[in-house]
């Protein structure tokens, strides 16, 4: 049985409504060992017969049979299999890889090596023999035509698989070049299939074995070219590679071939990885602008929530004393307490709100910011300039880093002291901490004397507390103020615990309740709010975050599109890795390697963007500081986004034949 048959092979092009008959009719056989010559005018069909034969082109009509196998049931995946495992093929119009050095070039061919060094020591090897190997590490766009030719023949005969298939192999090459290229050919072909295109028979008559002629699409003659006394091989072939390779094998000759196509074309990659920065930043910039995205979703707390706290008040109308409190913050395990806690929750509804004017881009803006309360300076930490507050006058200020083109980063002296006002009273700045996260609100620590005093103020003054009492009136967990003002005292029955973690704080909450008889909860308890301030919260944050969605549906088509313009400069080298074999999966894990390392240059440049601008203080608060997480999601969303639009690319890809979606290959 022949190694390799055709019979009556057709190919019909349909394009715009017009038919063209390719090839039509043909019936031949050829087996191990042969070199034949296939020649015909411009146009008769020669390489299209070359590409059915090669599986880069379908075929319509008859049957061709590999080892004696039928092909006509083959899908691409079954093409791209058969071409892994018989084909070699030297392009009439080179399709060398031109962003690859010759030796890469080569190296692609021997794939199935799994010795690197072997695998370089060979690829030198054949280079040598074909006159290249003092342009190793040229780049094949800077080859001359000849040279480019001599490449890919060793290319082909790297690939030591039983059939090659040549294109004109000789069609660039000057006279003795061509001579010395097809005595390579016959000399690498003796125990394989060998065939050649050619419009000069003369270069190949005096190997060939066979000589076919295509007239009008169609075999015109088939003659042996043998003597009498030639001998005829027809040698037992195992094919080389087995196409049944381990995954892990796939992956890293996937990833090699990634990271040289990554660094082959560093303009293309330059590009690739500036649309994934754009696409990084972008999300980062719009989650943080729309800060109250997920508003709508937030809880309503009854008080300022803070790790550890616990809200505490007694069934009768009588304040606290000091004495009390201490007893009750021992008995329960308590870090610490605070006596008069209305000013730690004012925030939420009466917006104490901290003025400064700061300098930004060159010119001046007043800037207005809430403000919370710490009962501890221990929950601040060591102050960066000054010291803390030692009468009732004087406060430290926990903020931002944008507030230090404000407050500088020097001592503070007398003449540059600052003044605040809060609670109805002027407070002297004599101490400041700094941090990065401006998403946490500015803090400020008082003495213990300055806090009663301030704490009595907001209960005598804060009539929507009030209305947060009312509307929460009846559920179990604090009576917030019951009656502030009774005759000529102020009587505020509740007070703060604070514990080491909010499990301990909850634990605390259950012994308070039954065994101290207190009303007790966490600081994070929440409550039912009227239906206007749902209203009010759903509406505001529905309109964030729809904002938010089309911004990122945006972002999204724009980095797809971009992506997709990207993959396509690099479609025609993904072609001839298919035209030479290479496995489909080291093909698809190339291309997604090459697409996940591009993001790694937009992660450290949004890093390092955004570690600049957070640590600076005139530039702290451009952009809104996000949890690790957030982070995290961001850049997992853009990593999902290029495996998809990679994953599209590949089915569009594989979906084609070779012939369709290789450049030039025009028909001869």
């Amino acid at each position: 049985m022949a190694f390799l048959q055709l019979k009556n092979i057709g190919k019909i092009y349909v394009s715009e409504g017009t038919v063209a008959v390719g090839i039509r009719g043909v019936n031949l056989s050829f087996d191990r060992g042969e070199f034949v010559a296939i020649t015909g005018a411009s146009g008769s069909g020669k390489s299209t017969l070359l590409n059915v034969i090669s599986g880069m082109d379908t075929y319509e009509e008859g049957e061709l049979f590999i080892d004696g196998k039928p092909t006509s049931h083959y899908i691409q995946s079954d093409w791209e299999e058969y071409r892994e495992k018989y084909i070699s093929f030297i392009f009439q119009d080179y399709n060398i890889i031109e962003s690859f050095t010759v030796l890469q070039n080569v190296e692609l061919a021997l794939m199935h090596m799994r010795n690197p060094i072997e695998r370089r020591r060979r690829a030198i090897e054949l280079l040598e023999r074909v006159g290249l190997k003092s342009h190793l590490r040229q780049k094949g766009s800077r080859l001359s035509g000849g040279q480019k030719q001599r490449c890919v023949i060793a290319r082909a005969l790297a690939k030591d698989s039983p059939i090659i298939l040549a294109d004109e192999p000789t069609g660039n090459l000057d006279a003795q070049s061509s001579k010395e290229i097809v005595e390579l050919l016959h000399e690498v072909s003796k125990d394989k299939l060998l065939i050649v295109v050619t419009h000069n028979f003369e270069d190949v008559e005096a190997y060939a074995t066979r000589h076919v002629r295509v007239f009008d699409s169609a075999v015109e003659s088939d003659h042996s070219l043998r003597k009498d006394d030639d001998p005829i091989i027809t040698p037992e072939y195992d094919p080389v590679p087995d196409v049944k390779q381990d995954l892990g094998y796939d992956v890293r000759n996937g990833m090699q071939l990634g990271w040289a196509s990554f660094l082959a074309k560093p303009r293309l990659t330059l590009y690739i990885c500036l649309i994934l920065f754009i696409g990084i930043l972008g999300t980062i910039y719009i989650t943080g602008a729309l800060s109250n995205v997920f508003a709508m979703f937030g809880k309503f707390y009854m008080f300022h929530p803070e790790k550890g706290r616990v809200v505490i008040s007694k069934y009768s109308p009588s304040d606290f004393t000091e004495d009390e409190l201490k007893e009750i913050a021992k008995k329960y395990g308590a870090d610490s307490y605070f006596r008069y806690d209305a000013i730690l929750d004012a925030p939420a509804v009466t917006r104490y709100q901290f003025g400064y004017t700061r300098t930004r881009f060159g010119k001046s803006e007043y800037v207005q910011e809430n403000i919370y309360f710490s009962p501890s300076k221990e929950r601040v930490g060591r102050a960066s300039i000054g010291q803390y507050p030692d009468d009732e006058f004087e406060v430290l200020l926990y903020v931002p880093l944008c507030y230090k083109a404000y407050f500088g980063s020097g001592s503070i002296d007398m003449d540059s002291k600052k003044t605040i006002k809060v609670a109805g009273r002027d407070y002297v700045v004599v101490g400041v901490k700094y941090y990065i996260d401006n998403t946490k609100q500015p803090v400020v620590v008082m003495t213990k004397e300055a806090y009663e005093k301030a704490s009595v103020y907001v209960s005598q003054h804060w009539s929507e507390f009030r209305n947060l009492r009312n509307s929460v009136y009846g559920v179990e967990g604090v009576r917030m103020v019951e009656d502030l003002i009774q005759g000529k005292d102020n009587i505020y029955n509740q007070a703060s615990l604070f514990f080491s973690s909010d499990r301990a704080a909850k634990k605390a909450v259950k012994k308070l309740r039954k065994e101290g008889g207190y009303i007790a909860c966490t600081s994070k308890e929440t409550y039912n709010p009227d239906i206007m301030s749902v209203v009010e919260r759903i509406m505001t944050g529905g309109f964030s975050f729809v904002v938010w969605v089309v911004s990122i549906l945006f972002l999204v088509f724009f980095v797809n599109l971009c992506s997709h313009r990207a993959l396509d400069v690099i479609k025609n080298d993904l072609t001839i890795y298919r035209s030479m074999g290479i496995s489909v999966k080291t093909i698809k894990i190339s291309m997604f390697f090459r697409m996940i390392i591009s993001i790694i240059p937009g992660i450290l440049v949004t890093a390092i963007a955004l570690t600049v601008i957070y640590l600076l203080p005139n530039y702290n608060n451009l952009i809104r500081f996000l949890h690790w997480y957030e982070y995290v999601f961001t850049i997992l969303g853009i990593l999902i986004i290029t495996i998809m639009v990679t994953r599209k690319q590949i089915h569009r890809l594989f979906e084609e034949s070779v012939k369709k979606t290789l450049k030039g290959g025009a028909d001869a």
